[in-house]
């Protein structure tokens, strides 16, 4: 006779919609989630440590996509772009090539992020090598030697550019205001003049209907179209050689900032700009800022200087408020709220109002120095140091009753398990009573861990039913 254990409804496409995070500065490119299940409710403890993974000497972030993460690291004097397994962590694979480490001032290792764009992932070395490799094994597509093939100067820190993807091109802030290669094949689409480029990323934006790219040099910030590459304008802002921050874009206008010059909101008219108002306690260092509302939150400061986390309102240009003692912080956010990373590897919480820094949690969660912005998604949060330490901590969690089913969130899946006793059968289907049509999940006998039995699912974007089944 064959027994209904448990039977549950496990949400709707809302629910269950995978949260990714592809590429720098996620998907809507502005540092910010648009998740809101995830919680900082972690206890004097601090978030729970879900895996560990090392991944070589780097600066990159993490971009999450279809169960992988992928980053960077540099380890013998080689680089590896790595996918990891989104659940477990383990290595999935690894494309290696040869680098040098070129430590200066900072660990060394590569910066850029690597962008994952469907069954492609786009990367970029601190010399210049393109690569474009598919998600799911590792296999090269095609890879460029952009400084050796088009005779481009490096920048004292090396190219840091992430690869933006835009239509049928990849494009990169290398060279004098970008350069655009096909995604497909890795040919020229257009490049512009022979010069050393700033470490920032290109940034999309309209240009009175026209779409274009804002391109950070060490000296300009210019707009090019984004189908040619001709400059629509420029904008002198000189500093000293760290132009690294990304432009944010608010209410139409762009703000530029740089650790050693003062953070500015300019704005376009036809090919001219005009400055809106300057703030010098906005001085970014690497990583951009958010907007959020009329106010951008970022860290003023770099590695040696500073250590303050400010609010600036957008329209006035006016700090609002200013927390010290957090130094050289990488700042995302998601429902309103803060995710700040110290360089020393605190972890904050905050809400993101301008009225005042309004603290919900903190706690250590990384040693070492961490230059690399945290990243939420899929109901976790990645941090990395300099070194190459990975971790990816639980920032919230789901178990449905009654048991002996339980289930929880594991990145973009559903965990599955059940004690491991008795002859059982995981079971789905999309509606109930005589419309159900119930399958086994899977198709393959579940794995045993810590004494039950496992099954993980990637949900389907309508409603679905669950229940477990003995025979």
């Amino acid at each position: 006779m064959k027994t209904l254990v448990t039977t549950m409804l496990l949400g709707s496409a809302v629910c269950f919609q995978a949260a990714d995070w592809p590429n720098w500065r996620g998907p809507d490119h502005n540092g910010i989630s648009q998740e809101t299940d995830w919680s900082e409710k972690w206890g004097s403890s601090g978030p729970k440590r879900l895996w560990n993974a090392s991944v070589g000497t780097g600066v990159a972030t993490v971009s999450v996509a279809d169960g992988r993460v992928f980053t960077m690291g540099n380890k013998s004097n080689r680089d590896s772009v790595y996918a990891l397994e989104e659940a477990t962590g383990d290595i999935l694979w690894r494309h290696s090539y040869s680098e040098a480490l070129s430590p200066k001032q900072y660990d060394g290792g590569p910066s850029a992020t690597p962008t994952a764009d469907g069954e492609y992932v786009y990367t970029l070395s601190k010399t210049g090598k393109a690569f474009c490799l598919e998600a799911s094994t590792g296999d090269e597509v095609w890879n460029r030697d952009l400084k050796q093939l088009y005779s481009l100067p490096t920048p004292t820190w090396g190219f840091a550019s992430s690869a933006l993807i835009h239509g049928d091109k990849v494009v990169y802030n290398v060279g004098s205001r970008g350069i655009a290669l096909s995604k497909t094949n890795g040919s020229l689409k257009w490049k512009t003049a022979s010069g050393t480029p700033g470490y920032a990323t290109p940034v999309r934006y309209d240009h009175r209907g026209t779409e274009a790219f804002i391109m950070f040099g060490p000296s300009y910030a210019y707009g090019v179209n984004a189908a040619t590459g001709k400059q629509l304008w420029s904008k002198s802002f000189k500093s000293s050689d760290i132009n690294a921050a990304d432009p944010v874009l608010y209410d139409g206008k762009i703000f530029l900032t740089s650790s050693s010059r003062d953070g500015e909101l300019i704005e376009l008219s036809g090919t001219s700009t005009s400055s809106k108002w300057k703030n010098r306690n906005m001085r970014i260092y690497l990583n951009a800022g958010v907007v959020i509302g009329d106010y951008l939150y970022g860290a003023d400061g770099t590695t040696n200087r500073g250590n303050t986390v400010r609010c600036i309102n957008m329209e006035t240009g006016e700090t609002e408020w200013t927390k010290n003692s957090i130094p050289c912080a990488s700042i995302t956010a998601a429902d309103a709220k803060l995710i700040i990373l110290s360089l020393t590897g605190d972890l904050y919480i905050a809400e993101a109002s301008p009225s005042r820094f309004m603290q919900l949690a903190k706690a250590k969660v990384i040693t070492g120095t961490c230059l690399t912005v945290p990243v939420l998604a899929n109901r976790s949060l990645y941090v990395r140091n300099s070194r190459g330490t990975l971790y990816k901590l639980q920032m919230s969690e789901m178990v449905v009753e009654p048991q002996p089913l339980a289930v929880n969130f594991a990145g973009s899946y559903l965990e599955f398990s059940w004690p491991a006793k008795g002859n059982f059968i995981l079971e789905s289907a999309d509606a109930l009573g005589q419309a159900a049509d119930w399958s086994e999940v899977g198709g393959r006998p579940p794995t045993t861990e810590d004494d039950r039995y496992v099954v993980r699912v990637r949900p389907s974007a309508g409603q679905q039913f669950f229940r477990l089944r003995s025979e």
